[in-house]
């Protein structure tokens, strides 16, 4: 499964009208200055920070699951089948 990029977390922060230091709250980091790199690229959240940022946007982890495996499936070209799968 892929991970969830830079913009994508910009994108999470911004529809939810949630600050950098929000974010970085959210996450349980210490400073924005860890969160703010994460959106630059620079590092990635555990899993767990994952979930509480998309609490924190109002997301679902169904949600935040669903775009991790779209953007999986995306970048190796799948159609999502089962087929595609392997099985």
């Amino acid at each position: 499964m892929g991970t969830i990029k830079g913009s994508d977390l910009r994108t999470m922060r911004l529809h939810a009208g949630l600050t950098t230091m929000q974010m970085a709250t959210a996450a349980g980091v210490k400073t924005r200055t860890t969160y703010e790199n994460w959106e630059k690229d620079v590092g990635i959240p555990n899993v767990n920070q994952y979930f509480k940022m998309a609490d924190a946007c109002g997301l679902s982890h169904q949600e935040l699951l669903l775009h991790l495996i779209t953007n999986d499936m995306e970048k190796q070209g799948s159609t999502g089948s089962i087929k595609d799968n392997g099985i």
